[in-house]
């Protein structure tokens, strides 16, 4: 990195760019240019997992709150439209998948307004766009409105951009390289020199330059320091040994990430395969929530006490391996039972009983809890039923609201809160661990990922790295 590239940022009056790769000091610098600025500036980013990271940043370096403000696109873009329906056309406080590029769209209509130009001025004074690689053309459309009245610096990486959107990507040969001033590139792999693993970093920085002209590389021994291939077919569950070479993190205090590759099928084997080892790692979820949100339409349509509870059953299956062990039969048929001499779980019985006789949400959560407080049970899908938890007791709270509207209350604040992963030992996808770091980072099915997926995991690790695949060149 330049030395003083976070002043070129500060100092710039124009649109530019910095090509940031993985672990090269990206949030770093965007805290330093903020640091360095006399006006409060808008910092924009996709996940808030993001938003999460550069105020930390932000924070550990003492750059005082009063010079920024730090928010997705999406979140920004939501308010700004909510604050003037009428001018922006913009009234759905809850858009669903299909009405996020709509909005983007009339943001970027309303960003030509007179008055909000002015409204932009006098409320920052320069504008940067994190991760920019994850940008659709709708996205980009409404940076070019906020870019018309604030200098833009964009940071990001070609070689990262693995989302897949319903509509054209932002494409660097065609929307930035001609339009926006070249204003750096950063060159140090710092995340592993101040890991102490750099080796990792070199090989990585070599890996980097190899996938970006499309060539392959190998992962036969012998591999740099930090770096292990394991040879097994996860897909093959008659080997009852393929996983144990999870087992050897469990005992580690640091954070360990297993990474599938971003598609839809891979989400699901993260959920299987955190099953399959009983709750050690936990699967993350997406943060839509959609299964949440299945769940409770379902419930909420349901039109028996018996069809809620096999419904609850259900939803707690998907997230707690033992359950069918530590119910009776009788609630398992969605039936009020009477304790016997052979009942192992009475506590449940009581409180499933109680759900069938009035189904609050009071009630629901006390059952989800007495499942999980037993020896028998283990939660594999944390994060989902944590979600459920916190939407029951909410709705406990304020018992006048419907439990789909508490959800969507809750889904506001997620979006602005975050997610705070609290166990260390995950199971994710590309998709969802982007932009995020562990200690350890484990390749599953590496011989299986896209280039840029590939790059994307191959990334996380800040010490380690445990390739698992059962070829010896890739991509493949």
């Amino acid at each position: 990195m330049t030395e003083n590239l976070h002043t070129i940022l500060a100092e710039t009056q124009k649109k530019g760019y910095v090509i940031a790769p993985a672990g090269y000091g990206k949030t770093h610098l965007i805290a330093m240019a903020v640091g360095a600025a006399t006006h409060r500036q808008l910092v924009l980013t996709h996940t808030y997992a993001g938003v999460s990271s550069l105020k930390k940043k932000m924070q550990q370096l003492a750059v005082p709150s009063s010079l920024y403000q730090v928010d997705t696109i999406a979140s920004w873009a939501l308010r700004m439209c909510l604050s003037f329906p009428a001018t922006s056309k913009w009234s759905v406080e809850y858009p669903d998948d299909e009405d996020w590029d709509k909005l983007y769209l009339a943001c970027a209509s309303l960003l030509d307004r007179p008055f909000i130009k002015k409204l932009l001025g006098s409320s920052y004074s320069g504008l940067y766009v994190d991760e920019y690689q994850d940008c659709s053309v709708q996205q980009h459309m409404l940076v070019e409105g906020i870019a018309r009245v604030l200098p833009c610096r964009i940071l990001g990486d070609p070689l990262q951009a693995i989302f897949d959107f319903a509509n054209q990507p932002v494409e660097w040969e065609k929307h930035i390289y001609p339009q926006y001033q070249k204003l750096g590139e950063l060159s140090i792999p710092w995340r592993w020199q101040l890991a102490k693993a750099p080796e990792l970093g070199q090989w990585l920085d070599n890996i980097g330059t190899r996938l970006r002209t499309n060539e392959q590389f190998s992962i036969q021994a012998p591999l740099p320091r930090g770096i292990t291939r394991i040879s097994v077919d996860l897909n093959d569950f008659a080997d009852r040994k393929r996983l144990n070479f999870l087992y050897k993190f469990l005992n580690d205090e640091d954070s360990v990430i297993a990474i599938y590759s971003g598609d839809q099928k891979s989400k699901n084997k993260a959920h299987k395969l955190a099953q399959a080892l009983a709750g050690k790692f936990s699967s993350i979820e997406e943060v839509e929530g959609k299964d949440l949100f299945r769940f409770i339409k379902k419930i909420e349509a349901a039109k028996t006490l018996s069809k809620k509870m096999i419904l609850a059953i259900e939803f707690t299956k998907k997230c707690m391996t033992g359950v069918e062990g530590v119910l009776t039969t009788g609630t398992k048929r969605g039936e009020v039972a009477k304790a016997t001499q052979a009942t192992k779980h009475p506590q449940i019985l009581r409180v499933a009983n109680k759900f069938l006789s009035s189904a609050t949400s009071a009630h629901l959560l006390a059952f989800l809890q007495a499942i999980q407080k037993v020896k028998e049970t283990s939660t594999y899908r944390r994060d989902l039923l944590n979600r459920l938890i916190k939407v029951l007791q909410s709705n406990v709270d304020n018992p006048e609201k419907t439990l789909m509207e508490s959800a969507n209350n809750f889904q506001r604040d997620f979006r602005h809160t975050g997610r705070p992963v609290r166990y260390k030992k995950l199971i994710g996808t590309t998709l969802l661990v982007k932009g995020l770091e562990y200690q350890h980072a484990i390749i599953l099915e590496a011989d299986t990922m896209t280039p840029k997926d590939l790059y994307v995991a191959l990334t996380r690790g800040a010490k380690t790295l445990t390739i698992v695949s059962l070829r010896t060149v890739l991509p493949s």
